[in-house]
C-alpha cells in the first residue's frame, strides 16, 4: 500500500468526519484509489464528477466508497482530528522543523475542535513565532531561539509514538 494513499484515504475520511469541505481532495482521491487499483461503484461515480460540487452528493459518495472498499473511518471527533494532524506531523519532522505550515494546520485542529492531544501544537506554534521575534516565549517550557527546531521535531516523534497511524485500509 503506497504510503501517499494511505495518508489521503486517511484525510478525506478525517474530513467527512469533521464535516470539512473536501470536494476537490475526494475528487482526487478517487482518482488516486483508481491509480491503486481499488475499484468500486462509489468510486467510479466519485471520479465522474463535474464542478460544480454538492456537499451531500460528495458525502454519500465518499462514504459509499468506505462501505464498498471496507475502509476504517474515525470513531469520534478527537480520533478525526488526530488522523489529520498525523500527516502534518509526519510532514514536520520529515522537514526537521522548516515545515511551519503543517505546524500551523495542526494548531488550527486544536483550535477549532479543542483535540486534548493537539494542544501542544496550539503552544509551539505561538511559543515559536514569539521566540523568532523576541526571543522569549511563555508557552513552552525551555523553548529558546536556538533549539526551537529541535524541540518540535522531539515533540513531533513523541506524538507520533504515542498515536497510531491512521489505518483506514485495515493493514496494520
Amino acid at each position: 500500500m503506497a504510503h501517499d494513499l494511505r495518508r489521503k484515504t486517511a484525510d478525506i475520511l478525517a474530513l467527512r468526519a469533521l464535516t470539512i469541505e473536501m470536494a476537490e481532495q475526494a475528487v482526487a482521491w478517487g482518482w488516486s484509489m483508481v491509480d491503486g487499483e481499488r475499484y468500486s461503484d462509489g468510486i467510479w461515480a466519485l471520479t465522474a464528477l463535474q464542478p460544480p460540487f454538492y456537499w451531500s452528493q460528495i458525502v454519500d459518495l465518499v462514504g459509499q466508497i468506505a462501505r464498498e472498499q471496507g475502509l476504517a473511518s474515525p470513531g469520534s471527533q478527537d480520533e478525526a482530528t488526530e488522523w489529520l494532524a498525523y500527516g502534518h506531523v509526519e510532514d514536520i519532522v520529515a522537514s526537521g522543523g522548516e515545515d511551519f505550515h503543517s505546524l500551523k494546520l495542526v494548531s488550527r485542529l486544536w483550535f477549532d475542535h479543542e483535540t486534548p492531544s493537539l494542544l501542544i501544537f496550539y503552544q509551539l506554534k505561538h511559543a515559536i513565532r514569539e521566540v523568532e521575534a523576541s526571543g522569549e516565549q511563555g508557552h513552552v517550557e525551555g523553548l529558546t531561539p536556538d533549539n526551537w527546531k529541535t524541540m518540535l521535531v522531539d515533540i513531533c516523534k513523541d506524538w507520533l509514538a504515542d498515536h497510531k497511524r491512521p489505518d483506514p485500509f485495515g493493514e496494520d
